[in-house]
C-alpha cells in the first residue's frame, strides 16, 4: 500500500513538473514572437495552463486582447473574451464576470454587423450589462426557435407543399397509362445498377422489347383497345419476372427490362419466358381475342460499356429479331450494328 501511494505521488509530481516545463517553454517563446502568433501563445497559456494563477491568466488574456484589437481580428478577440469570461467566472466575482460577458456579446453584435460604437453611446454601463444579457438571451432563444421550427415544426402549408412535391416527383417517374416506370425513372435505376457493378461486380442485363405489329391493333380495333393491350401486357410481364426485376415503358409500344444480377444467358431465359407467356395469353377486348406477340433484344452490362451503349446494344438485338420474323428473343453480339 505504501509503495502504491509512493508511485502515485511520484507520478503526480512528474506530471506537474512536465506541465510546468511546458508552460515555461511557452513563456520563453513569447519574446521571439509578434502579432497574431504571440496572441495565440498568450491565449494558449491562459486556456491550458492549470499551474498558473487566475490573475496571471487574466493578464495573458489582456495582452492577447490588445494584440487582437491592434490587428482588428474580431474572431480571435471573440475567443479571448469568451476565455476571459470563463476564467473570471472561477473567481466567483459576478460583477467582473457580467462585464466580461457584456464585452463578448458586444463583439458578437459587431461580427453580425451591428454597430458597437453607437450602442456604447446610447446606454449607461448598468443598462448595457442588462441589455447585453437580454440580447444574448434573445439570440439564443431565436436560434433555438429557428432550429426547432426547422426540424420539428411543419405547418399545414408546408406539409401540403411537401406532399404535392412528392406527388409531382412520383408522377414524373411513372407512365400514366401503365403505372410502371417511365424512361427517366428506369435510366436512374440503370445508373444505380452500374454503380453496384463498379462496387461489387454485380452484373445485370437489359432487355428491350417491342410489341409486334402494334399499329395494326390500333388501326383495326381502335386506340382504346391498344391501351387495354398495353396495360394487360404489362401485367403479364410483371407476373413473369422476379420481384427485383424492373419493367419500364420506353415509349409507345416499346418496353425495357432491367434484370439485376443476371448474365446474358439468364437474361435470354427470362426474356423467353416473358415472350412465351405473352404469346399464350388471351387478350380479350369486346369479346374478341387480340393476338399479341413481342420481340426482345438482350444484352449484358460490362465495364467497357456505358448506359447508352448498353441500351443501343439491346435495341440492336431487338431489331435483329424483327428482321428475322418477330416474336423471338435475340441476344446482342459484337457483329450487331448499333441502332443510334
Amino acid at each position: 500500500m505504501r509503495k502504491l501511494i509512493f508511485i502515485l505521488f511520484i507520478s503526480f509530481f512528474l506530471f506537474n513538473l512536465s506541465a510546468i516545463d511546458s508552460v515555461e517553454q511557452l513563456k520563453s517563446s513569447l519574446h521571439k514572437l509578434k502579432g497574431i502568433e504571440k496572441a495565440k501563445i498568450l491565449y494558449k497559456l491562459a486556456s491550458q495552463s492549470d499551474s498558473l494563477e487566475i490573475t496571471e491568466k487574466i493578464e495573458y488574456c489582456t495582452q492577447a486582447k490588445k494584440i487582437a484589437l491592434n490587428l482588428d481580428n474580431d474572431e480571435l478577440l471573440s475567443d479571448i473574451l469568451l476565455l476571459e469570461s470563463e476564467i473570471i467566472k472561477e473567481t466567483n466575482d459576478i460583477e467582473k464576470y457580467s462585464l466580461s460577458m457584456e464585452k463578448y456579446i458586444k463583439l458578437y453584435k459587431k461580427i453580425t454587423q451591428l454597430e458597437m460604437e453607437s450602442y456604447k453611446k446610447q446606454v449607461s454601463k448598468q443598462i448595457k450589462i442588462r441589455n447585453s444579457f437580454m440580447i444574448g438571451f434573445l439570440i439564443i432563444l431565436n436560434i433555438a426557435i429557428i432550429v426547432f421550427a426547422r426540424y420539428r415544426i411543419k405547418t399545414v402549408d408546408q406539409i401540403k407543399l411537401e406532399r404535392a412535391n412528392k406527388q409531382l416527383d412520383e408522377l414524373s417517374r411513372i407512365d400514366p397509362l401503365t403505372s410502371i416506370s417511365n424512361r427517366r425513372d428506369i435510366l436512374e435505376k440503370i445508373e444505380y445498377e452500374t454503380l453496384r457493378f463498379e462496387r461489387n461486380k454485380k452484373i445485370f442485363s437489359l432487355v428491350m422489347g417491342d410489341i409486334d405489329n402494334f399499329k395494326a391493333v390500333n388501326d383495326n380495333y381502335g386506340h382504346e383497345c391498344g391501351d387495354y393491350v398495353l396495360k394487360a401486357l404489362v401485367e403479364t410481364i410483371i407476373l413473369s419476372l422476379r420481384k427485383q426485376d424492373i419493367v419500364a415503358r420506353w415509349g409507345g409500344e416499346e418496353f425495357i427490362l432491367l434484370l439485376p444480377e443476371t448474365d446474358l444467358e439468364g437474361g435470354r431465359i427470362a426474356a423467353e419466358k416473358v415472350r412465351s407467356n405473352i404469346e399464350q395469353n388471351k387478350f380479350i377486348y369486346n369479346k374478341k381475342r387480340i393476338p399479341i406477340t413481342i420481340t426482345f433484344g438482350v444484352t449484358e452490362y460490362s465495364s467497357n460499356k456505358d448506359v447508352n451503349g448498353c441500351i443501343k446494344e439491346a435495341d440492336s438485338a431487338l431489331y435483329k429479331g424483327k428482321n428475322k420474323g418477330r416474336n423471338r428473343v435475340e441476344i446482342y453480339n459484337t457483329e450487331d450494328i448499333l441502332i443510334g
